[in-house]
Parts: structure tokens; C-alpha cells; sequence
């Protein structure tokens, strides 16, 4: 490992805590443009006009009283485990219909292609045994990463460059699978500083979260001058119907046992052997914190959604 890596490991932030100071290579901190962890005004009204099209849908795709809201988790492992704890550990409303999706193995490239066999495995493994079609899908949770990756930034071929490009296609992929896709909300990976294997350890789950930001970015900076600024990111207009609208999911890093501003840390416990893998109390805490971004996004307005809490027997 060299010198320059090492001192990047050792000195990580998490980015809604970093602001607008520099993590490295001339890249800054902030969820959002300039540093900030506040969504711009005009983005914000935008997501709120997409959320307002979120409506029970039948089979067809058209509006019905007794239709369904579709919800989707789109990712690999993590995503799914975390899915699996939100499903068992929530109530939702009976118009809306939670579809886990995220499956182990399924990295960032089995969901570019609108044609990929993964699509159909959702139609026919994920959707219809949940009584939804593609047309009743109308909001996602999207948790994306790359299987072995290449390096670490600042090179042009770094992985959170190339997942940025995933990314996008993958935004493109699902609004063609699922044409009433009206927003989707995306999260980078937890902490990978545990890892034993040399599949995916730091830096990479830390700089996936600079992916997602400049792929909201992307968007942000295209609705508001119609121009094609980044080449990896592409047209991803909610407009012109190319891409949901695109938002900040649940921030899931944090720094290890290190306290991030919140209170969120990661231990050794919520991972498994390999120090990758989320353990059950792992992909419960990543459960919480997903149900309480959901408690509070203005765009979720269509979901409400509380914690199943056991009765108190008298003694």
C-alpha cells in the first residue's frame, strides 16, 4: 500500500461531516453542491412534483383506488440483507408493496442493460410473486457497487469514475423496465475498513459515496442548463423521461467505531467472518437508519411507514 493510500485511510471523513473542506485530490466534502448537506431548493421542488405522480396503479399501469404502489430495493448483498431486516421490522400501508430485488452477486453491471436476464428474474422471481407488475413500480431504493475493484480515485479509471457510469445506465435501465419509475433514492455502501478479502475494502466503499453525489449532481446540473456536462453520467433527465428523479438515500458510512456526528459507527459485530458481510445486527441498524430517512424525505410522502413494536405483557 503506498504512502499517499495509507494517509487517505487514516484521515477519512464521512462526507456530510467533512463540508466543503477537501477529502483529496481536489475533491470536497457535503452531500450536496458547494459542501452543503441541504438539498438545492429548485432540485427539492422537482422531487416533490415527481412524488406527487406516485399513485395505486393496476396491472396496467393505470390509476386505481384499488391499485398498488410499487417499492423496489435494486443492489447486491448488502442491499438485500438490509431489505430483509426493514421488510421484517416494518408495517407499510396496505396500497404500497415492498419488493426486495437486491440479490448476492448482483454488482452494478448486472443492472445496466434493460434487456439483462436480472431484469426478467425481478419481473418473474421478485414482482409477480409479490402481486406487482413492472408498470405498478413507482419508487427505489438503490444501493450499487462493483465487484473487484480497479483502483482507488484520483486516476480516470478509478471505481468510483466507473461506477458513476454504472450508475447512470442503470437509472436509464430501470425507467425503461419500469416506465412509472418516478423517483429513486441512492445510498453508498457502509463501512469496508473490516474487510479481510480483497474484494471490496477501503477506500472504496468511502469514495462510493463522491459516486453518487456527482451522479445527483449530474442530474441537478442538467435540468437547470440542458447540458450534457458529464460523459459517464449522460442524459439522465426526469423529464424527458430518461431517468427517475434521483435524491440521497440513507448516508450509510461511518468511519468504523469512530462516532460520525450523528452517532452512527460501525463495529466488528454488525459484519460477519469476512468483515464485509452485514450480520443480522448489522442489516438491522442499516434497516433503522433506512426507515428513519424514510420518516422524514418530503418525496416519501406517499409512505408511511412506523416500527412493528411487540405488545408489553402484563407480569
Amino acid at each position: 500500500m503506498s504512502f499517499a493510500l495509507t494517509l487517505i485511510l487514516a484521515t477519512l471523513i464521512p462526507l456530510n461531516d467533512l463540508g466543503p473542506a477537501p477529502y483529496a485530490y481536489g475533491y470536497y466534502g457535503g452531500l450536496w453542491e458547494d459542501g452543503s448537506n441541504t438539498i438545492p431548493d429548485d432540485h427539492a421542488a422537482a422531487g416533490l412534483r415527481r412524488a406527487a405522480l406516485i399513485q395505486p396503479l393496476d396491472a396496467d399501469g393505470n390509476p386505481s383506488p384499488d391499485g398498488r404502489i410499487g417499492f423496489i430495493a435494486v443492489g447486491f448483498d448488502e442491499t438485500s440483507r438490509i431489505a430483509n431486516a426493514f421488510s421484517a421490522s416494518t408495517h407499510l400501508p396496505p396500497h404500497v408493496t415492498f419488493a426486495n430485488a437486491a440479490a448476492p452477486g448482483l454488482d452494478a453491471a448486472h443492472w445496466v442493460l434493460y434487456r439483462d436476464p436480472n431484469y426478467d428474474r425481478v419481473r418473474d422471481s421478485v414482482l409477480a410473486p409479490a402481486g406487482l407488475t413492472e408498470k405498478q413500480v413507482q419508487a427505489a431504493w438503490i444501493e450499487l457497487e462493483t465487484d473487484n475493484p480497479y483502483s482507488p480515485l484520483p486516476i480516470q479509471d478509478g471505481d468510483a469514475y466507473r461506477l458513476k457510469s454504472l450508475l447512470s445506465e442503470s437509472l436509464r435501465a430501470m425507467k425503461k423496465r419500469w416506465p412509472n419509475l418516478q423517483v429513486a433514492y441512492l445510498s453508498s455502501r457502509v463501512y469496508g475498513g473490516y474487510a479481510t478479502t480483497h474484494w471490496n475494502p477501503e477506500p472504496y466503499a468511502y469514495e462510493a459515496g463522491l459516486t453518487v453525489r456527482w451522479t445527483i449532481l449530474g442530474q441537478i446540473t442538467l435540468m437547470r442548463t440542458g447540458y450534457l456536462w458529464d460523459s459517464r453520467i449522460g442524459d439522465v433527465s426526469y423529464e424527458r423521461g430518461s431517468a427517475p428523479w434521483i435524491t440521497w438515500g440513507p448516508y450509510l458510512w461511518a468511519d468504523g467505531t469512530i462516532p460520525r456526528s450523528d452517532g452512527l459507527t460501525w463495529t466488528r459485530d454488525d459484519f460477519e467472518f469476512d468483515g464485509e458481510t452485514l450480520s443480522e445486527q448489522g442489516a438491522m441498524k442499516g434497516a433503522a437508519l433506512f426507515r428513519s430517512f424514510l420518516m422524514s424525505e418530503p418525496t416519501a410522502s406517499w409512505l408511511r411507514v412506523y416500527e412493528r413494536v411487540r405488545p408489553i405483557r402484563a407480569r
